[in-house]
């Protein structure tokens, strides 16, 4: 049988590890931190449990598959709960609305914002069904192939479906084609920001995330987003592998351009074959130090890496039955404070997702509590002008929650804090060796997307595989779910 290291624990680490055991490998798994998950991991206070960061579950197949391909019934490992209500969204002129996933109730929340307006009812629905139509040719010929072999981008066929997606326009010249409601848009362009670039620059592709959740919908898992994590381990140990915690890889071995293992705490562990599922820019210059990628390395320092986020984290002794799992707050002057983390500023006026999963979920805090995220997208570290000390921290907290409070109907939410903590760039560099504190990995521009991205192979390098949100297909945990299968094709073939 042959041997498969696995670095990294979290959802790449995981979903490939799983689908090695089930090709036939025995798997070791080695994990830096002293829990699985990676960014998606848990903080915990008291009987109080929050997901660290990824929360918004879209194209639920992508989390049930694994489970179907290691012939196991997902419903034995976790259990989804449909989300009827998709968003509430808050605005700052004290309006809210709630986005729903059946029609009738879609319908009349477009009439009220745009005044019973039928032409913008129109070109709504034409915007979604459009934008619906790229995200099934996405699926269906770029999300799930791999361009290792350039000639499966580069045909006739293939740059037919790309000429249809219509890349060129930003996925702001996208929507006001179609829509004129700000508020509308805005929306829009929130949901679009979600894989770490701005939706003034992005290209329009991927205007497709809010199209694919309002046709697809989103759900939740009970307990969680960490409980899929959970759920992975199980299936993991269930197939037979080994998951290592607090094993730190100090470096990948190479003999004659092959991977034959790695070196944890001066120790050579050896393989058949190394699948990295670590931050791909910090494995390149730090887990390869073998001469023959020093020119890799030099290229990493080139690319355009995402944005990074920052979290607050609250336990409250109050309901606030205003809120629903998922919600937005659009602030005034939208596209300037959107814009800012990508030059290197921190908004005075930030728009905001807040994540309240126990609206639904009363297994994640006492009871008459809430558990809630709020996220805003800050600068990475690559941008020197930001010092994220207590001063930085405290002052960027303090208005997060002043803006908040502001929101009618949590007012009082500062004075029902239980506890309060955060997460930063520096985190995101330090815990999880993210390249400066990058969210999302490398940055999702043109030229750094389907065949533009780094593949899960290296140039002249036998035996050593990527996963993760750098690796085509891109960001985001159904993403990764894909990276992940499309690796584990490549190693079979």
């Amino acid at each position: 049988m042959k041997k498969a290291i696995v670095i990294g624990g979290g959802i790449g680490g995981l979903s490939i590890a799983a689908r090695l055991l089930k090709d036939g490998f025995n798997v070791d798994l080695y994990e830096k931190n002293k829990s699985l998950g990676g960014k998606i991991s848990q903080v915990k206070f008291a009987d109080f449990k929050f997901d660290l960061t990824a929360s918004l579950l879209m194209i639920p197949n992508d989390y049930t598959e694994i489970f179907s391909y290691c012939n196991k019934n997902y419903k034995d490992y976790f259990s989804f709960i449909p989300l009827n209500n998709l968003y509430k969204v808050f605005y700052y002129d004290n309006t809210n609305y709630t986005f729903q996933t059946d029609l009738p109730s879609l319908c009349k929340t477009i009439n009220n914002i745009t005044n019973n307006d039928l032409n913008d009812m129109y070109s709504y629905f034409n915007f979604l069904s459009t934008n619906y139509k790229k995200y099934l040719l996405a699926e269906n010929y770029f999300l799930n192939t791999s361009f290792i072999n350039t000639n499966n981008f580069f045909n006739p066929l293939t740059l037919s479906k790309v000429y249809k997606l219509h890349t060129l326009n930003s996925c702001y010249k996208d929507c006001k084609k179609f829509i004129s409601s700000e508020k509308l848009i805005n929306y829009i362009l929130f949901q679009s920001m979600y894989v770490g670039v701005s939706p003034f620059s992005s290209p329009s592709i991927y205007n497709l995330i809010p199209s694919a959740t309002q046709y697809q919908g989103l759900y939740y898992i009970k307990g969680g987003m960490y409980s899929y994590i959970q759920s992975l381990r199980k299936l993991i140990l269930d197939l037979g592998g080994k998951i290592h915690l607090s094993s730190p890889v100090d470096e990948i071995l190479l003999k004659n351009n092959t991977a034959i293992g790695i070196k944890i705490k001066n120790k050579n562990i050896h393989s058949d074959l190394v699948v990295c599922s670590s931050d791909y820019s910090y494995a390149i210059n730090n887990l390869l130090k073998d001469k023959s990628i020093t020119q890799i390395s030099k290229n990493i320092n080139n690319l355009e890496h995402s944005c990074s986020t920052f979290i607050i984290y609250l336990a409250l002794d109050k309901k606030y039955p205003l809120l629903n799992v998922h919600n937005i707050f659009i602030n005034k002057d939208f596209r300037k404070n959107i814009e800012a983390p990508f030059k290197g500023k921190l908004s005075s006026n930030p728009s905001l997702y807040i994540y309240c999963p126990s609206s639904i979920d009363n297994s994640l805090c006492p009871l008459g509590c809430e558990t809630i995220n709020i996220m805003v997208r800050v600068p990475n570290l690559l941008y020197k002008n930001i010092y994220w000390n207590s001063d930085t921290i405290s002052k960027l907290s303090n208005n997060l929650l002043s803006i908040v409070s502001k929101i009618p109907g949590l007012e009082d939410l500062q004075s029902h804090i239980l506890f309060k903590h955060h997460l930063t760039p520096i985190d995101l560099k330090n815990i999880f060796n993210t390249y400066a504190g990058s969210a999302f990995g490398i940055s999702h521009n043109l030229n750094q997307s389907l065949v533009f991205r780094p593949q899960c192979t290296l140039p002249k390098i036998k035996n050593l595989y990527f996963t993760g949100a750098s690796i085509h297909p891109g960001n985001g945990t159904s993403m990764v779910l894909k990276s992940s299968k499309i690796c584990s094709e490549i190693i079979k073939e």
